[in-house]
């Protein structure tokens, strides 16, 4: 039987068709660049630049956990680096395909389900991370790389703040913090870079509000005088959903300002260290 799509899936690509970006991931707006979905595409171009300045010399082979559309892999390519991806996506597979072509190698699995004799220079995670149980990837990386061998994750944790939060999504950082320290990895570089990340809120607010938003209240005047017995159905069966979904993306609350005050977005270098060194002996680096 064939894998259904998930909204998330095609939330994701409605998103980046809407913002005209070739990425899924998120930009990197560095001082200067003006948040303008005119400058999504550059930002989208940065963020891609700052993790491959990331990537350790003599990396060869890379393993990307979530290839996505495909275009990072591609660009890794083009770089000079040996790429396989992870897909559990068949939307997003496919269109990685037809980017990559019928020879690329993409596991059409999760990570979780990933079995294979290789080992990779670096396995990376570039915003896949929050998919998939910490206390699966970490290990699971671990077992895909030698002695020496590299980590690279790019995404975003929750972090503890009062109220309640519209933006769901991401590990518990301090969780995630100290399960990390049970492990052989040395930490050798922890990048918080969420305030270069978090404009990308400031335009899904202003789509939300300029294009959303209307649309929303449209069709519940249009359903409130047409359709009262049915309007007030759908609220009676489906009330909690609605708050939820007009909580979610109609309270003006997926702003910038939010996601710095509920997010931290790390950047985070990992190398799996010699055996007899010890669990979490990291170097960390702020």
């Amino acid at each position: 039987m064939a894998k259904k799509v998930s909204t998330r899936e095609l939330g994701l690509i409605l998103g980046a068709r809407l913002m005209k970006a070739d990425d899924l991931h998120y930009g990197y707006w560095p001082d200067g660049l003006e948040v303008t979905m005119a400058n999504m595409a550059a930002a989208q171009a940065n963020y891609s630049e700052f993790l491959i300045g990331r990537i350790p010399e003599g990396v060869k082979t890379i393993l990307d956990v979530g290839v996505g559309t495909g275009n990072f892999a591609q660009e890794l390519t083009r770089r000079g680096y040996r790429v396989e991806g992870i897909s559990p996506s068949p939307l997003l597979t496919e269109m990685a395909v037809k980017r990559l072509g019928q020879d690329f190698p993409i596991h059409r699995t999760t990570f979780e389900a990933f079995r294979t004799g290789r080992k990779y220079d670096l396995v990376l995670f570039s915003e896949s991370f929050q998919y998939i149980p910490f206390r699966d990837s970490l290990p699971g990386a671990l077992s895909l790389v030698e002695t020496g061998g590299y980590v690279l994750i790019a995404d975003f944790f929750r972090i503890q703040a009062a109220g309640e939060s519209a933006l769901r999504g991401g590990h518990d950082l301090a969780r995630f913090q100290s399960y990390l320290k049970t492990l052989p990895f040395r930490v050798l570089s922890d990048e918080d870079i969420t305030r270069f990340t978090a404009p990308n809120l400031k335009l899904m607010d202003q789509w939300l509000t300029d294009y959303v938003q209307p649309i929303w209240e449209i069709a519940g005047y249009y359903m409130i005088n047409n359709h009262p017995w049915l309007s007030w159905m759908a609220r009676k069966v489906f009330g909690r959903r609605l708050r939820k979904f007009e909580f979610k993306y109609l309270s003006r609350a997926r702003n910038a300002e939010n996601f710095i005050r509920y997010k931290s977005y790390r950047c985070l270098l990992l190398q799996k260290s010699p055996p007899g060194n010890g669990a979490g002996e990291a170097s960390e680096a702020q």
